[in-house]
Parts: structure tokens; C-alpha cells; sequence
């Protein structure tokens, strides 16, 4: 097993700007119409729709739908089309949706005349400027690219140049990825001001389009503030007792220095938020071990727990224009360094502190510990697997790395594919570093989760309801390819099923062998499932595709408010995964 060890400081002073696109998606975001006679100027080949669909393989296939609701209306441009808006002179927040052609390629245009490369990388076995995610001939982290026909997503926080820095990417997300990070661009800013989006090549579609200018203004200060410490152990304390108060005072800082000198202690913050401009506001804890926030009375954050890298703790609350009564809680641990902050915006604002910078000291750094598929072989982790929404954690999970670059994971107990994905495979610092407690495993890339139910099971009829998981499957064990791909064995009412899931074309191709009377495999399940050819089937609003033999006869089925794409498994069900 390939490990790799990287050691990430995390420095607050870069993440403050950051925090806003992390939790901003489309909260206090303005949308930009994309159809004809919308928010953009339209230049060259374009077509308004409701819906486009492009094929993974062949350049030319573009079907479109009439435009019904220019609230959900798509741009469809050719080679050479060009749209622009001006949106203002502020730092800009900048989301949107994007398809492509199969060889199709776009940019999208930032004030000053800085490009980010939309293109149909996700082949490609080494990264370059001209991949997806790209800005200004800077070649992303990893290939996050999605196959053509499919929708993909951008999202941007950029920040302008001005007399005394350069035009800096805050942070660039394609597809769930974080591809760019506090990236200052060389070049010298253009006169350009507008935003565009520009096709290269091909077909390119986009939907979605969302913008929020940013400045540095600060509507919320913290006013008439007092501080409260309390003598506490690392138990929470019963009741805030006045015989145990150690120090009380006014002040005009939020700082967690009241309590150095002490292992443990409690601190109580009282006093009001002005707030200039009524709106949704974004308030974010820094801090380690336990706090809490009430504003107006009510809590807002829980007494909770935060972990060892003093993550950002948000929570959003409508804050009218006036004073606010709030109170804040921090409990420091004896084994734990102290760190307290609050970090807040709204929308247009960039977040800002409103604690002193020595209160939040830079966390200890800790390593990355990575699972690399550099060896020629296929990698096998075995480990628990959190899934969202899930309380219980996945705990008999196989990961399998590739060195193709696609990866995916299987719950043994269940004989379920949990997930897939490309780019590096495992982020196994949960399992190793220090006791390691939660062993859990992350994949390092753009993932696609599945509903983790049973892949096949026996149907009384079309309309049963698909189980969740069989008591009477029996996992027995896998067997390795000489390429070290696992095939996994299982046992259900007295018959041998056997599973292999290989790399195959830039997605994964699944072989299912066995014979179950009345047995079936689900491919996929989801919102929707529509086909597009014989043997070619689109998922989820066009998120992934399924290819299976144009000569067998699926079935889609609707139960429970989804779609099921069904095989019987009398034999050998193959379907390929493209993403």
C-alpha cells in the first residue's frame, strides 16, 4: 500500500476569505437569467431551452426543448457564441451550471480579463492548463471533470486586483472539488469589467447562473460587552455559580485571553449586536473543546463539541436593523489549546472578525495521511464508511483505488456499491492519525453516492418495494485479478453471486453473476432516469450515465416517488458507470 503524508498548516488568515463561498451557495445570491433577452448581451450562435441533451460519445447530437420558463431557461451556444453582463465594480462570488459537447470547450470570463478553462478533460491522464478549472494558464489540483453531456458545476470567489496586490482566485470549486485555493494570478489586469462566458469549441450549455459582489464593509459590531470567567474542570458545569467566578469586567474586545493562566475554565460573553443592514446573517464559531450562542434569547448554537483543526461552526439568523442582545459561551478543556472567534457576513459583505487576532491562534498542523495508486496495481482499503444522513456508520466497507484514477467503494454486508469517484483516491487520516478512533476513510475526488441499499434481491412482483438490506446474504470473500481488482462472492438463498467492478473508458464497468429466481439487479435508482438511446440511460438530471447491452431488456419501474432501472439476474448483468 502507497502512502503519502502532507503536513497543512491551515492558516486563518487565508481560510477568512474563504468561508463565504463555502456556506454562500445561493444564499443572498442574485440570479442571472440565461435566455434570450436576459441578464446577458448574446453574440454569435445561441438557442434559448428548457432542456438540452448532449450525447458522451458523438459531437453532434444536441437535442433541446422549447423554452416553457425563462426562470429555468438554459443557453445553448455554438463555436464562437459570447455572452456578457456587466455586474458592478465589487469582488465577485460567481456560480453556475455548464455542459459540453464531447471536444467542446468554453471560458469563463472574470472582470480584468482572467479566463477559467471549461473543457472536455476528463480523459485526460495528465493536468495541464488547458484542463477544466484552469485560470489564467494555472493548471488545477486534480482533474475534476465530469464526462461530456453531463451537468457540471463552478464556483468562484474572486477578488480583484488592485494598486497594491494582484487579482487573486479566493477559492475555485468544479464539481463539489476544490481545484484552486488562494491562487494570486501573474498577469496584468485588462480593462475589462463585464463577466462572460465564452464557447471555444463544440456545444456548451449553461443554466444556473448565480453572482454575488462582495466588499468590506462591516454592518455588525459588537457593543456594551462584559466577560465572565467562571473556575470550571472539563466536566460542563451544573450551574454558573458566582463562588466560582474568577473575573468579571467590561471590555471592548472578544478574546479568549481572559482565561490564560488557567488549564480549564468557563467564559461568559455578554452584550448587543448592532446591526446596520437588516438581512441573513452568516455567523461562524472558531474555537476549541465547547461553546454556545444565543442572540435575542434564543440559541442559535448549541454547547457543542469542535474538533482539532478549529473548523468554522455557521449558523445563519435574520438579524433586523438595530441592537441585538447576544451572549456567547466557551468552555476550554484542560488537554486543549485555547481559540475563540466569531466570524460574520451578510449578503454583499465579505466575512469578517470580530474577535482579536490573538484569540485564534493557528491550529496545530496535521498531516493528510493519503492511500496513492501509484504502484501499477489496484489498491484495497478496508474501513468504516460515514454516509450523510446516516447515523450509524457503514462499518464492513471495501475501497478499491485504481491507477486509472477511478475508485469506488463497496459495503460487504449489504453487497452494495456505496459510492465512486476519480482523481486521488483515499484520505485515511481518521483511521491513522493519532488513535485513529472514527477509521473512517474519505474519498479525495468529485463523488457520486448511490441510495446504499441491496444491488440485487428477489421481487414477489413488480410493485415490491425495493429491500433496504437481506438478512440471508452471506458475504464469502473476493478473489484478486492479476491487476489486484477484487471479484466478491456472496451467498443468497442457496446461490453463488459473484461481483467484479473494473475500470473501463474513464468510468467503471460492473459484471454481476448468478442466478436467482425472480432475482433482479438495480442498476441505479434516482429522481429520474431517462433514456437516451437504446442502451444508454442519463441519471439524476443528467449527473451520470448508464450503458448497458442495447440488446437486453431493462426495466424502469417508478416506486416510492423514485425510479429503478432493473435487470433480471439470470446469468450475467454488465452495466458501465460514466461520470
Amino acid at each position: 500500500m502507497k502512502i503519502r503524508i502532507a503536513y497543512q498548516a491551515g492558516c486563518l488568515l487565508l481560510a477568512v476569505g474563504f468561508a463565504f463561498s463555502v456556506h454562500a451557495q445561493k444564499n443572498g445570491m442574485t440570479q442571472l437569467p440565461t435566455h434570450e433577452g436576459g441578464a446577458f448581451q448574446l453574440t454569435g450562435s445561441w438557442k434559448s431551452a428548457q432542456a438540452v441533451t448532449m450525447h458522451p460519445d458523438k459531437k453532434d447530437f444536441v437535442k433541446t426543448t422549447a423554452l416553457a420558463d425563462k426562470a429555468t431557461g438554459i443557453l445553448v451556444g455554438s463555436s464562437s457564441a459570447k455572452a456578457t453582463t456587466e455586474l458592478g465594480t465589487g469582488d465577485v462570488v460567481l456560480q453556475l451550471d455548464f455542459m459540453l459537447s464531447p471536444a467542446g470547450s468554453a471560458v469563463v470570463k472574470l472582470p480584468g480579463g482572467y479566463d477559467i478553462q471549461l473543457s472536455d478533460s476528463w480523459k485526460n491522464a495528465k493536468l495541464d492548463g488547458s484542463a477544466s478549472g484552469s485560470v489564467a494558464g494555472l493548471m488545477p489540483l486534480q482533474n475534476a471533470s465530469k464526462a461530456p453531456g453531463l451537468w457540471q458545476q463552478l464556483l468562484v470567489q474572486f477578488k480583484r486586483s488592485t494598486k497594491t496586490s494582484a487579482a487573486q482566485i479566493e477559492k475555485l470549486t468544479l464539481n463539489g472539488s476544490v481545484i484552486q485555493e488562494n491562487t494570486f494570478l501573474s498577469a496584468a489586469p485588462s480593462a475589462q469589467s463585464s463577466i462572460a462566458l465564452e464557447v471555444t469549441s463544440g456545444n456548451v450549455a449553461f443554466k444556473n447562473v448565480y453572482y454575488q459582489l462582495l466588499n468590506d464593509t462591516h454592518p455588525l459590531t459588537l457593543k456594551n460587552l462584559t466577560y465572565t470567567l467562571y473556575k470550571a474542570g472539563n466536566d460542563r458545569p451544573k450551574a454558573l455559580l458566582s463562588e466560582n467566578i474568577l473575573k468579571k469586567d467590561t471590555t471592548s474586545i472578544l478574546t479568549r485571553e481572559w482565561g490564560m493562566g488557567n488549564n480549564s475554565f468557563y467564559l461568559v460573553y455578554e452584550g448587543n449586536m448592532d446591526v446596520a443592514q437588516e438581512g441573513d446573517y452568516l455567523i461562524q464559531l472558531i474555537y476549541m473543546s465547547n461553546a454556545s450562542l444565543e442572540i435575542d434569547g434564543k440559541q442559535v448554537l448549541p454547547y457543542q463539541w469542535n474538533d482539532f483543526q478549529q473548523n468554522y461552526v455557521p449558523a445563519t439568523v435574520h438579524l433586523t436593523k438595530g441592537s441585538h442582545p447576544f451572549r456567547l459561551d466557551f468552555h476550554k478543556f484542560t488537554w486543549r489549546r485555547p481559540a475563540l472567534g466569531m466570524m460574520v457576513s451578510t449578503q454583499g459583505v465579505r466575512p469578517y472578525p470580530l474577535h482579536v487576532l490573538s484569540s485564534v491562534p493557528e491550529p496545530q498542523p496535521i498531516p493528510t495521511i493519503e492511500v496513492t495508486t501509484t504502484g501499477g496495481k489496484a489498491e484495497l482499503v478496508r474501513s468504516f464508511i460515514q454516509r450523510q444522513g446516516e447515523k450509524n456508520k457503514r462499518t464492513h466497507c471495501l475501497s478499491v483505488g485504481t491507477p486509472e484514477g477511478v475508485h469506488y467503494t463497496l459495503d460487504l454486508n449489504w453487497g452494495s456499491l456505496l459510492q465512486f469517484w476519480k482523481g486521488p483516491f483515499a484520505n485515511v487520516t481518521e483511521m491513522w492519525y493519532e488513535r485513529g478512533e472514527p477509521q473512517i476513510l474519505s474519498p479525495m475526488g468529485t463523488t457520486t453516492t448511490t441510495k446504499g441499499q441491496v444491488d440485487w434481491a428477489v421481487l414477489a412482483d413488480m410493485n415490491a418495494a425495493w429491500p433496504d438490506s437481506l438478512s440471508q446474504l452471506t458475504y464469502k470473500g473476493y478473489r484478486l485479478s492479476p491487476e489486484g481488482v477484487p471479484t466478491t462472492t456472496y451467498r443468497l438463498n442457496n446461490a453463488d453471486i459473484t461481483d467484479e467492478i473494473t475500470p473501463d473508458n474513464g468510468g467503471l464497468t460492473r459484471t454481476i453473476n448468478g442466478n436467482l429466481p425472480n432475482g433482479y439487479v438495480r442498476l441505479v435508482s434516482g429522481n429520474s432516469i431517462s433514456q437516451l438511446e437504446k442502451g444508454l440511460y442519463e441519471v439524476n438530471g443528467q449527473s451520470y450515465f448508464v450503458r448497458i447491452d442495447p440488446k437486453s431488456k431493462p426495466v424502469v419501474r417508478n416506486v416510492g416517488g423514485q425510479q429503478e432501472l432493473l435487470l433480471p439476474l439470470n446469468g450475467t448483468v454488465r452495466y458501465s458507470l460514466i461520470w
